[in-house]
């Protein structure tokens, strides 16, 4: 990959790349819409990865080549959003810079070729891992690395939210900037508790279903959700679910119903249920019980269907949900799995032993095609230098 890079970036500017930077991108094993609420998350950083070769400018200039995407030219002499930027990666670049330049880090030019081994559409956030890799530039060239792994997350979250304009939890960019599997707890949003957990997943696969069903017009379906649990809660007066509890909502059925709706109910419910299913999974990884995560998993998906129902968007037909039913089946009910991210299409995630691995993988390549199956790992390391 080096010797790629390194012969991209010669190609493109002339000159020889004076670093190379990694970045893993993100999988959500557990905790399926429950950032927004402030509540509990098991994600892991994965091997699919972002990839850049980099040289420092003098001035405050970026270039950027990427594959398969536009060519990036800007100056970061103004650090205003600009509204032609809106959706495009220079957004991210300028956000970011912003951010850290805002708490007094320093910032500059760089040239960058930019290659991504994450396919289109496979869930695991590459958007966030685009921006972690620019925001490790940043901390490497200018900073000696001394920015924390949080301020970066938090850097990335704040340009794709306030100058890309997709809103997003921070759950994406701490599952890429802190590598490995993690626990995070959110109820303190600003200072969320994040632990590394330890895992031996060694028997199993990770693998990513894309569904190939089009998500790119469904941000209305996926505010709808933490817009959902926010009503709820404002019935307690109250922001968020984290600062109520289950009991209160099931006591109070009837009129949140009638005020609300029962989709509100029950998407209140989940939240509650997947912040339990969190702390049973993370048990269940420390006694090395991936059974139970398997069974957790597919309780997940049982309530993203019926309570959270984001499992498909008009039809069943090549959404998520057939995607889980498919491995289920093909796995003889061996495997984990559950939705991806928003959900309402794209990807699945799903935890398969390896006596069953190859039926699921010839069928789900049979269904989706081979270039939307993918066997993925959890990567331990952080974006970093590549030596």
């Amino acid at each position: 990959m080096k010797r790629c890079l390194k012969q991209k970036f010669f190609n493109y500017f002339q000159k020889e790349a004076e670093k190379f930077f990694s970045c893993g991108g993100r999988f959500e094993l557990l905790g399926n819409h429950t950032d927004h609420n402030h509540g509990l998350c098991l994600a892991a950083t994965c091997d699919l990865a972002v990839y850049a070769a980099v040289r420092k400018r003098d001035d405050h200039t970026v270039r950027l080549y990427s594959e398969g995407f536009e060519v990036v030219e800007m100056d970061l002499s103004s650090l205003d959003k600009a509204d032609d930027e809106r959706g495009h990666s220079s957004s991210l670049i300028r956000g970011i810079n912003f951010y850290l330049h805002r708490l007094n880090y320093r910032i500059g030019g760089f040239d960058a070729y930019i290659k991504s081994s994450i396919p289109m559409g496979a869930g695991v956030s590459s958007s966030a891992a685009f921006e972690l890799t620019i925001a490790t530039i940043i901390n490497n060239l200018f900073n000696d690395n001394k920015i924390d792994l949080l301020t970066l997350a938090k850097a990335s979250q704040f340009a794709e939210r306030n100058y890309y304009d997709k809103m997003c939890g921070l759950l994406d960019q701490i599952g890429v900037a802190y590598g490995g599997l993690t626990y995070i707890d959110f109820k303190d949003i600003k200072n969320p508790i994040i632990e590394p957990i330890k895992a031996d997943f060694s028997g199993y696969q990770f693998v990513i279903v894309n569904t190939k069903s089009d998500h790119s017009k469904l941000s209305h379906l996926y505010a709808a959700i933490p817009e959902d649990m926010h009503h709820v809660a404002s019935f307690f007066n109250k922001k968020y679910l984290r600062e109520i509890d289950k009991q209160s909502v099931i006591n109070n059925k009837k009129d949140i119903i009638n005020k609300f709706g029962i989709i509100a109910y029950e998407r209140s419910l989940h939240f509650f249920d997947e912040n339990e299913r969190v702390k049973e999974a993370y048990k269940a990884i420390k006694n090395n019980d991936i059974p139970k995560v398997i069974d957790l998993m597919n309780q997940s998906c049982f309530s993203s269907t019926h309570y959270l129902r984001n499992m498909y968007h008009e039809e069943t037909n090549g959404s998520p949900l057939e995607a889980c039913e498919l491995i289920k089946h093909s796995s003889f009910n061996k495997a984990g799995v559950k939705i991806n991210g928003g959900g309402f299409a794209g990807s699945v995630i799903a935890l398969v032993p390896n006596d069953v691995l190859d039926n699921v993988i010839d069928i789900c390549k049979y269904q989706y095609g081979e270039n939307n199956v993918h066997l993925i790992s959890v990567r331990a390391d952080i974006p970093s230098e590549l030596k």
